[in-house]
């Protein structure tokens, strides 16, 4: 039977890429090495995996990681005194502390990783502070995820002591973590030859905040693992009861990020069940098919206790998780070697009931296996994830170089010749603005649309006329049997009244109901929908009292030209209110037009007194330009309402006669329809009421002359002045958009803006620097944008460095190839 076969792993459900790595035989674990042999079998990967391996140590040292960047990572996690520290201490071979109130208050991060054969063993210690700690947040109310009275910051790394002994190891980090609990101190307080008194000043019981251990030797694994404080179910002291729930979110933010893989420690003195560690674990989603159980302190377990819960848990039927277990044993005395302890271990598993009943599962027993299984996961991690967080570097720094193409340049000598060039560069983005003939410049395309909605406006608010009044007369034949002569007959026609019209724009069309009707204009922009009809709808009683009003004497019924003219100006009276319309739209559409150019040329200088003087200079010259644009389209409008005005004669004549021909087909039709309604009063079907109407059109004689053909040719001649006139109007105030709008921000507004700007004059330079000079909080960001632009520079430089080091390039393609199949099959279950 295979090793993957064997019954200790059949049910651990390992990924089908991980294998145990062929560094040990099966009789590694049955007999005692020597210390060289235990030295020299820490070698665990090629050098190409380990070139990876470092270049991802590289990356997190360079602080890139954030909400969007997970970089692959080992977090070991357990309850207190589940033996973590021994665990710590047999996978990095150094010593760390175990006094009370230190190395569980204070996460460690470890870096091991392989140095030149003719290098000695060497330990860097570093301060790492991401939070910083906010005193007035201790005792707040602390939601889910939150740290308490610790907020992130950008992260600070400091170098705290460099090492190349280890013995010296357990001190030194000691003095880190002090130094860490006491962050107003100066860390060099805690140095070797300061004094100190550990237990008595400590400002903090906990800090999130890591001592981190930068290990390289010869043989060295590149390994690299957080050691987070042990989670803890109650506190010493009520006063610190906040740290429960702090030390909880703490380590539930390291295991939930997709790419960490959780080392759970679980002493085998207690039953799994009471775990707190493993609760958090099975609670975070994903989290347990990351996780590798490490069994602990197996030479606890009383003589003649039942294996039966274990070799559950070891066969994957109880508690299981998606790496399965592994067994260590290590030797609670800090006193003895490490070399020792393995040789302690390989003994005792060498023992029944490991070497018997426990035997199918021997090669999950001991440390340097464990060591063995976790570098092949930390480089499988790597390799499934590595295309995804090179993405995720190119995107940030895609990112980053936008917001700072977005801010101003650090002032220089060079501001009034910036600044000509910026106006420079405006004016002509106005003119082709202005100008038109691009689709990259839109503003002209979409000011035709709205004057041609001006245009209809007007047109379909042309005046009307009732063709059918309320006392019309009709010649009719009664029913006599004598031959007596005809005689014309009033008959008076059942038309309703209609009611007074509102002004356009005073409230929506509504249907037969009284309810808004839905919009049936025809307009290509919605800003005049309410000019939905005609403004003005005559009479013939009203057009026939308008005329014998302005008729003072004479001849009765005649049709006086100061009758035509009234009816004029009371037609063309609304004209103002499309036109302010008009007007309004095509302020705000340069307006607009405008802020947009200024945006876009002065982008990075947004938050400078400079964008906010363009502001104020553009809008208080637009304001101008449309008082006087609008007094003038005033003068316009009072031109066309109070006298009304043609030379347009021929054209006058002929809009007339086709006008007329309109209204008089049109009210022969509807003298006659009413004429066999009331003839017919009990009603005709379809087909005889269209014979009799057509009858009735083609021999008017039958109904009678019509009473208000004078009125009628009057209607006619309003209408076809309207029409003339209309034209006219358009025109003109369209042409006052070019003049008094267009071309005057073409060619004046820029000017306007270097005179205001007061630039030109002898203090120039101090000038400029005033309005361009950037704001502190501006400057901030620039210099933190600058500086993680630095380090995601050095990402992508090492990250290609990998491909240029490792030869062929084979092992990096190999990982961007297994990190796109991931992703692929992550994509297929989205």
């Amino acid at each position: 039977m295979s090793r993957t076969e064997s019954p200790g792993i059949a049910g651990m459900k390992l990924s089908s890429s991980f294998t145990m790595p062929n560094t040990w035989s099966s009789t590694d674990t049955m007999c005692p090495q020597s210390n060289d042999a235990l030295t020299d079998s820490i070698a665990l990967l090629s050098q190409d995996s380990r070139l990876l391996v470092q270049r991802i140590q590289d990356l997190r040292h360079l602080g890139i990681e954030d909400n969007k960047i997970a970089l692959p990572k080992i977090c070991v996690v357990g309850d207190q005194s589940t033996g973590k520290s021994s665990l710590i201490e047999g996978i990095s071979e150094i010593k760390v502390p175990r006094s009370a109130g230190t190395c569980t208050r204070c996460p460690m991060e470890i870096n091991l990783s392989e140095s030149e054969p003719d290098k000695p063993w060497k330990c860097r210690v570093i301060l790492s502070r991401k939070y910083a700690y906010m005193p007035c947040l201790k005792y707040m109310s602390m939601p889910i995820q939150s740290l308490g009275p610790w907020t992130e910051q950008v992260q600070e790394d400091e170098v705290f002591l460099d090492l190349t002994e280890k013995t010296s190891v357990q001190g030194a980090v000691k003095r880190a973590q002090l130094a860490i609990l006491n962050p107003t101190r100066p860390s060099s307080d805690f140095t070797p030859g300061a004094e100190f008194e550990h237990g008595t000043g400590d400002e903090l019981k906990f800090s999130p905040n890591l001592v981190r251990l930068d290990i390289s030797a010869p043989g060295f694994p590149n390994l690299s693992f957080y050691d987070l404080p042990g989670v803890i179910n109650q506190a010493e002291f009520d006063e610190e009861s906040y740290l429960v729930t702090l030390v909880e979110n703490l380590v539930k933010e390291y295991i939930s990020q997709d790419n960490c893989i959780v080392l759970l420690t679980l002493p085998m003195t207690h039953d799994a069940m009471n775990s707190s560690a493993a609760r958090i674990v099975r609670h975070i989603p994903g989290a347990k098919s990351r996780t590798l159980g490490v069994l602990t302190k197996p030479d606890r377990v009383q003589s003649g206790e039942s294996l039966d819960q274990w070799i559950e848990i070891l066969g994957g039927k109880k508690f299981e998780l998606g790496h399965g277990y592994f067994v260590v044993r290590n030797n609670p005395d800090a006193r003895v070697s490490h070399s020792q302890a393995r040789d302690e271990e390989n003994l005792f598993f060498n023992e029944p009931p490991w070497s018997t009943v426990l035997a199918p599962y021997s090669e999950r027993f001991g440390t340097r296996k464990l060591q063995t299984a976790l570098s092949s996961l930390l480089l499988e991690q790597i390799q499934g994830c590595l295309p995804q967080v090179i993405q995720q570097i190119n995107e940030k720094a895609e990112r980053i170089d936008t917001e700072l193409e977005m801010l101003p340049d650090p002032p220089s000598e060079n501001l009034p010749y910036i600044l000509c060039c910026k106006l420079n560069l405006l004016k002509e983005r106005i003119r082709h603005n202005i100008d038109g003939g691009s689709s990259n410049y839109p503003m002209q395309k979409i000011w035709a649309q709205v004057a041609q909605d001006f245009k209809k406006a007007i047109t379909v608010t042309r005046p009307a006329a009732k063709l059918v009044c309320e006392n019309e007369t009709f010649k009719t034949q009664p029913s006599f049997d004598d031959d007596s002569d005809c005689e014309i007959v009033s008959i008076r026609a059942s038309v309703k009244p209609q009611a007074k019209r509102k002004t356009p724009g005073d409230h929506r069309p509504v249907d037969n109901r009284g309810k808004p009707r839905a919009k049936t204009t025809n307009y290509a922009t919605s800003h005049f929908d309410y000019f939905s009809g005609p403004a003005k709808t005559f009479t013939w009683e009203e057009i026939r009292d308008i005329n014998r009003d302005s008729y003072p004497t004479g001849i009765p019924g005649q049709t006086d030209p100061k009758a035509i003219e009234v009816m004029n100006q009371i037609s063309v009276q609304h004209w103002d209110k499309p036109m302010n319309v008009f007007l309004t739209v095509s302020h705000k559409l340069v307006r607009e037009t405008l802020m947009q150019q200024v945006q876009y040329v002065f982008a990075q200088y947004q938050q400078t007194a400079l964008h906010k003087e363009l502001d104020r200079i553009i809008m208080m010259y637009l304001n101008d330009l449309k008082e006087e644009h609008f007094r003038h389209a005033k003068d316009i409008y009072n031109i066309e309402k109070h006298k009304p005005f043609t030379m347009a004669t021929d054209a006058l004549d002929q809009a007339t006669k086709t006008v007329l021909e309109h209204f008089v087909s049109r009210r022969r039709e509807a003298r006659a329809r009413h004429y066999l309604r009331l003839v017919y009063s009990d009603g005709l079907d379809d087909r005889k009421l269209d014979a009799e109407l057509k009858k009735l059109i083609e021999d008017g004689s039958v109904m009678g002359p019509d009473d208000f053909t004078q009125e009628v040719k009057m209607m006619a001649n309003v209408r076809g002045y309207y029409d003339i006139a209309s034209s006219r109007f358009v025109d003109s105030i369209c042409q006052s958009v070019y003049t008094k709008l267009f071309i005057r921000c073409r060619d004046e507004l820029v000017s306007v803006i270097e005179k205001r700007l007061a630039i030109a004059e002898g203090n120039a330079t101090e000038r400029c620097m005033e309005l361009m000079a950037e704001d502190p909080g501006q400057q901030r960001r620039r210099q933190y944008l600058i500086k993680e632009r630095e380090k995601l520079t050095q990402a992508q430089e090492w990250l290609a460095s990998v491909k240029r080091e490792g030869g062929d390039g084979d092992l990096f393609d190999r990982s961007v190839s297994i990190g796109c199949d991931r992703i692929i099959k992550t994509d297929s279950y989205a």
